[in-house]
């Protein structure tokens, strides 16, 4: 085989090695990408049903009266911290 054959052959061996490797990456990143998506749609969701749960309270604030208000504001102000962390949780989660 000549010199140059032989290089050849070398280079491509090397090549369809990067190659595999590179499929390896690909479908890792692919994996990832997937993987960081379900949890940003899951994060999404949680704080829809959180926001969904603090416009409800929120209503309910709104619709009470002057004497049992107070009792509400309690409920509806641990809503909005659940809402306001799961907010920053996914801000700094996904940035």
């Amino acid at each position: 085989m000549s010199k140059r054959s032989s290089y050849i052959e070398r280079m491509e061996k090397q090549l369809r090695q990067w190659d595999k490797e590179l499929d390896t990456q690909i479908g890792e990143v692919n994996r990832k990408k997937e993987i960081v998506k379900n949890e940003y749609k899951g994060a999404l969701q949680k704080i829809e049903t959180r926001r969904a749960d603090v416009l409800k309270k929120l209503a309910d604030l709104k619709n009470s009266g002057e004497d049992s208000w107070e009792e509400l504001k309690i409920g509806f102000e641990t809503s909005w911290k659940e809402l306001r962390s799961s907010i920053e949780r996914a801000k700094s989660k996904f940035r």
